[in-house]
């Protein structure tokens, strides 16, 4: 006597058991993938393009996205009263490269070396590597113009 209750459940469980088991193909070599590629981050600052400053402008004001870089460090970076000024030489947390301004943003600054304020990782808001690098390269351009 079987159990009606057992039928549907040792179903699923072969369902689910099938593509594990090899029930769908492998890619062929040299086969397109199907999952999205994420473009490569480039850190050289002569490919930095007037749009990306736009865009990381726009982000930083606060004119794109729910967050605003400009509420610690001040209008256009230089006003900082309680985080650091970002439009000067001098760097707290990096060297201020445009690699080390994107890891900032990415990690956020934790132990903030001036500020009692500390900086959550992407200023506390979601953000696309694009979009994070927009805001390093602007951020880049304030102190290098």
């Amino acid at each position: 006597m079987t159990h009606p209750r057992l039928f549907p459940s040792l179903s699923l469980l072969a369902l689910l058991a099938f593509p594990a088991c090899g029930g769908e193909k492998a890619p062929e070599a040299g086969a397109p993938s199907a999952a999205p590629q994420v473009a490569a981050i480039s850190f050289d600052p002569a490919k930095i393009t007037p749009a990306q400053v736009a865009l990381g402008d726009s982000i930083f004001h606060g004119k794109i996205g729910a967050s605003s870089c400009q509420a610690c460090h001040g209008e256009g970076g230089r006003q900082g009263t309680v985080a650091p000024i970002l439009s000067d030489k001098e760097w707290l947390h990096g060297d201020g490269s445009l690699e080390s301004i994107y890891n900032t943003i990415k990690s956020g600054v934790m132990a903030p070396k001036q500020f009692s304020s500390v900086m959550p990782p992407y200023g506390g808001v979601t953000m696309t590597p694009e979009r994070t690098l927009a805001v390093a390269a602007y951020v880049y351009k304030l102190s290098n113009p």
